[in-house]
């Protein structure tokens, strides 16, 4: 078997070891399923924003303690959306009320279904203490039914998908920091009945178990990899560990989105080539923050 040089390399450098913020990046938000997670936090954060916190239920409970009165005004305006619910039509109308303070106060209101015409007279439901808080009675107040505020489901499962890996990435990135490395010999290799698909082609996965020591204690790593070549190709494998509790561990080789070793010794930066994996937090975090500029 042909030995790379690459795969030969030692780390050398010495705890603590400092990684640039591209790489530490990478490695907390770059796995499988923390894209799933941004992925949909990002599609879920465009629809809370645009459908959910304009719903008929949000609208519900900001009036849920309002002061209502009811008095007659008029329609000013009534067209069309361009959008169907159920079949129908969704309509807008504008409208006004006088609720007797000398002003005369607009709203808007919504409908399945034409109900108005503009210039008819409506009873408008009014809260007294902001009369500009008002809308047609027996129409809603947003374009939206109260069940699209079930989109933010979306989001919140992407939350939790981000929030999942994240302690154990972070546990990751501080043994990369501060922990040890050494050499573990091979001693089980085991298929898991998984594979792991290509397209056409289905790989193994299989489960490898070392044994190093550490102050005369013997402990053992383990690793799953579908790439068996990658904890074969030396006669004992790089493992790094936590000094402090020897069996919190990794195969280094087995860890794709880690750095590489230069021949030096020391972490190479991150490829560059893996930052597209910081599109989608990026994303997510603009267009949540345009939204609360926007108001």
């Amino acid at each position: 078997m042909i030995h790379s040089a690459e795969n030969h390399r030692s780390l050398r450098e010495q705890p603590p070891r400092h990684l640039d913020w591209y790489t530490q990046a990478v490695m907390l938000l770059g796995d499988r399923v923390s894209q799933a997670g941004w992925a949909l936090l990002a599609i879920g954060s465009v629809f809370f924003w645009t459908v959910t916190v304009h719903s008929e239920a949000v609208q519900w409970f900001k009036g849920s303690v309002a002061n209502w009165q009811d008095k007659e005004g008029v329609i000013l305006e009534a067209d069309s959306t361009g959008t169907v619910e159920d079949g129908l039509r969704i309509w807008r109308y504008e409208h006004s009320v006088a609720p007797g303070d000398g002003y005369r106060y607009r709203g808007v209101s919504y409908s399945v279904g034409k109900k108005f015409d503009a210039g008819q007279l409506a009873f408008i439901r009014f809260d007294a203490d902001d009369p500009r808080n008002n809308f047609a009675v027996g129409l809603r107040r947003s374009e939206h039914r109260w069940q699209s505020s079930l989109l933010l489901l979306v989001p919140l499962f992407g939350l939790v998908l981000v929030a999942l890996p994240l302690r154990r990435n972070l546990r990751l990135l501080r043994l990369l920091k501060i922990g040890d490395f050494t050499r573990g010999k091979l001693f089980a290799k085991t298929p898991t009945g998984q594979v792991e698909r290509f397209g056409a082609n289905m790989l193994p996965v299989f489960r490898f178990e070392f044994r190093f020591e550490h102050e005369g204690t013997v402990y053992h790593a383990t690793c799953r990899t579908h790439r068996p070549t990658l904890v074969e190709d030396e006669s004992a494998e790089s493992i790094l560990y936590d000094r402090f509790r020897p069996s919190f561990n990794l195969v280094y080789d087995a860890v794709l989105r880690f750095p590489k070793i230069t021949a030096s010794g020391k972490l190479a930066p991150m490829d560059w080539r893996r930052a597209w994996v910081l599109f989608l937090p990026m994303f997510t975090v603009v267009v949540n923050g345009v939204y609360l500029l926007l108001g």
